[in-house]
């Protein structure tokens, strides 16, 4: 069995990770960083996404077992390091949990997509299975998966989206809004049929951020973008106790939880 480790920078972190290199050398598995089977991870969500990026090309044929240490976790808050005995264990005989990944072009989105200009009003076509939604001006538009609904674009007034494999969401920042323009202005979800093209009419100093990472302009200054039929693979030793709900009231609320 191949596996790579990724983690972030906590002494804390440096710990488990030697502690779980030893686990998995004694089992006689081969660390491999450019094409393993399973992805150790151990940090918080700004880890999770690191890792999602450095293998990007193969999120489909990998699995993550997420190892909660650092900052607030939706994608690692499943395992604690007391968990890795049971996991690797049965590694092989536990059933992942899946988390959508938006396609962008050839980009796999684990958050979100921002197409944002800074410097001057965006214009963008947006158009919804070959159809003319709106055309927008304004900072940006920002695409966000149900994982990603919880972030940056929570902080821009978006949904939360329960659902984790189904639905996802588009935004606008700082819409232009006066007698003579209008957009849309508010959440608007999409399903996994749906699929969206943003065609980018002026592209002088656009920026695509996908996840925690700047992308090229594509070409044509066109990006598609939809649930990808692929997603991302997820070990957890506490899937049935630790639902989305529960991750939601831990971080967010003060309400008393229920048993």
């Amino acid at each position: 069995m191949k596996y790579s480790i990724v983690k972030n920078d906590y002494d804390e972190s440096k710990k488990i990770a030697e502690e779980l290199s030893n686990l998995v050398i004694s089992k006689k598995w081969i660390l491999d960083n450019k094409n393993p089977n399973y992805i150790f991870v151990i940090g918080g969500d700004g880890t999770f996404l690191k890792a999602a990026e450095l293998f990007n090309n193969i999120l489909e044929e990998v699995i993550f077992v997420p190892i909660k240490s650092g900052g607030i976790g939706f994608y690692t808050n499943h395992n604690r390091i007391s968990d890795i005995k049971d996991i690797l264990n049965n590694i092989e005989k536990q059933e992942p949990i899946e988390i959508s990944v938006l396609e962008a072009n050839d980009y796999k989105v684990i958050n979100e997509i921002k197409i944002i200009n800074n410097l001057r009003p965006l214009e963008v076509d947006v158009l919804i299975d070959g159809e003319l939604l709106e055309t927008f001006r304004g900072t940006g538009l920002v695409f966000s998966t149900s994982g990603g609904s919880t972030g940056f674009a929570k902080s821009h007034n978006g949904a939360v989206i329960i659902d984790e494999n189904n639905i996802f969401q588009m935004l606008e920042i700082a819409a232009v809004s006066n007698n003579n323009f209008r957009t849309l202005n508010a959440p608007v979800i999409f399903s996994r049929k749906h699929k969206v093209e943003v065609v980018i009419t002026k592209p002088n100093d656009v920026e695509i951020i996908v996840d925690s990472r700047k992308c090229k302009l594509p070409a044509n200054n066109s990006i598609k973008i939809q649930l990808s039929d692929k997603n991302i693979k997820l070990i957890s030793k506490n899937s049935e106790k630790l639902t989305k709900t529960r991750i939601l009231n831990y971080i967010f609320t003060t309400n008393k939880s229920y048993n």
